[in-house]
C-alpha cells in the first residue's frame, strides 16, 4: 500500500476536483499557468493570487506555506505565513482555504500497483495527478490516522 495525500476541493467553482500525490512533491497553488493546483477562470478565483501558496508534500507529511498572497492562506481558519518556520503543518482532515476556495487534505493508503482497468491514469513513476481516480475512504481506500504518541500514521 502507498501513502497518498489526496486534496479535494470543497467550495468554490472548482468544487469536487481532486489532486493526489503518491510521493514527495512541491506543489504551487494559485491562478498562474505554472501552478499544478490551478484555480482560474471565474470572478471568484480573482481572490486567489497567481502564486498563492506552496504545498510541500511527502506523505504522510504535508506543509503549506503562503507565498505573500494578498488574501492569505489558512489552515482550519488559522493563517499561515510565508516563512519556513511559519509554514502550516497539515494533518489528515484539515481544511486549507485560499481566497474563496477551500480544500480538505486526506491521507489515505492506496494500492501500490493500481488495477489498470479501473485506474488507467497513473503512470508507473508518476507522483501527482489532477482529478485522480484514487478511491476515497468511503469507497475502499484505507484512511490513515496519526498515533496518539505523535508517531507514524496508522491504518484505521
Amino acid at each position: 500500500m502507498a501513502e497518498t495525500a489526496r486534496l479535494t476541493v470543497l467550495t468554490g467553482p472548482h468544487k469536487g476536483h481532486r489532486f493526489c500525490f503518491r510521493g514527495s512533491a512541491h506543489c504551487l497553488v494559485g491562478r498562474a499557468a505554472d501552478c499544478f493546483m490551478r484555480f482560474a477562470g471565474t470572478d471568484r478565483d480573482l481572490q486567489i493570487s497567481r502564486h498563492h501558496c506552496e504545498l510541500h508534500i511527502d506523505p504522510p507529511a504535508v506543509l503549506v506555506q503562503d507565498l505573500g498572497s494578498r488574501n492569505g492562506t489558512f489552515v482550519n481558519g488559522r493563517p499561515v505565513d510565508g516563512t519556513e518556520s511559519g509554514a502550516g503543518d497539515v494533518q489528515s482532515g484539515d481544511v486549507i482555504t485560499i481566497g474563496g476556495t477551500s480544500f480538505v487534505v486526506d491521507l489515505v493508503n492506496c494500492p501500490d500497483h493500481p488495477d489498470v482497468d479501473r485506474d488507467p491514469g497513473w503512470k508507473p513513476d508518476q507522483v501527482a495527478m489532477e482529478d485522480c481516480p484514487i478511491p476515497c475512504p468511503s469507497d475502499g481506500a484505507l484512511p490513515l490516522v496519526k498515533s496518539s504518541d505523535g508517531g507514524r500514521f496508522a491504518i484505521l
